[in-house]
């Protein structure tokens, strides 16, 4: 075979590296056929929906990817073979025999989808959940949940700030096992530990003519039962509980018990300012 001289193979490797340069300036990248295409936005926040694969309809939304961005849960219950996926006090299940849904116990007419180990169900089924609106136009789905009210968003960032957990507690739970005044209040925002940490957190919103110190005499009565629980029971959470903060201002009441309290009382304090 004939042998390419030194300087002739230099220029065929030139030419073959610029080939593909000149060449890129026109290409065009088509977009992957089998990557979810749609937009879905809750809450005023797009969500990532990168791996996630495409399903057959623009209006089919993946349900764990949006349950736990709104602040709810997935789960799969192996021996019913059912997808649960929580959202506060409500529940949509998937049976996945036949793909068929309930939301809160209660047989919808529409089926799942799954694919790649991914449930999807109709964004028109979230409509069925209180206090939930769903628009879709083309390929955005926008989703508007009652975690979008302002005082909520507040109470998840100060928790996620203080990487803390807790379960968000209904007001007749807060009236009958924790003694809490909300007839006190006008809106009341509340997150309770287990039984492992102290950390509590509690915004409101106090109503016309509140008694502040029934108030205050009632935060000041679960700070010490916290107090009493964790001076002897996993003490190590002790000095939270002692670096308590209960704060009124303008209207607004704020309790809390977690890490970064300094940081957690800022974020209450920049709420309460932009109330004004």
């Amino acid at each position: 075979m004939k042998k390419l001289g030194a300087a002739a193979l230099t220029l065929a490797l030139a030419g073959a590296m610029t080939v593909p340069a000149f060449a890129a300036e026109d290409l065009l990248i088509s977009p992957n056929p089998n990557a979810y295409a749609t937009s879905i936005t809750l809450n005023g926040e797009t969500l990532d929906t990168t791996g996630v694969p495409a399903a057959s309809r623009a209006d089919l939304l993946p349900m764990r990817l949006v349950a736990e961005a709104d602040h709810g849960s997935a789960y799969w219950d192996e021996e019913n073979n059912e997808g649960w996926f929580n959202f506060g006090q409500d529940k949509i299940t998937v049976q996945f025999e036949a793909n068929t849904i309930l939301v809160n116990d209660v047989a919808v007419n529409t089926t799942a989808e799954v694919v790649g180990g991914v449930t999807y169900v109709p964004a028109a089924v979230l409509e069925g959940l209180e206090g939930f609106s769903v628009t879709v136009e083309d390929s955005s789905v926008t989703i508007t949940t009652p975690n979008n009210d302002p005082m909520v968003k507040l109470a998840y960032s100060i928790m996620e700030n203080s990487e803390m957990y807790g379960m968000r507690t209904d007001e007749e739970t807060l009236a009958e096992a924790y003694q809490f005044p909300v007839d006190q209040f006008e809106q009341v925002v509340a997150f309770f530990p287990m039984i492992t940490s102290p950390d509590t957190i509690i915004v409101g919103k106090l109503a016309e003519g509140a008694d502040e110190k029934v108030v205050t005499d009632a935060l000041e009565a679960y700070r010490q039962s916290q107090e009493d629980t964790f001076s002897w029971y996993l003490s190590q959470h002790l000095p939270k509980v002692e670096d308590a903060r209960t704060v009124i201002k303008d209207g607004y009441v704020f309790f809390f018990i977690g890490e970064k309290a300094d940081e957690a009382e800022q974020m209450f304090a920049d709420y309460v300012a932009a109330q004004a």
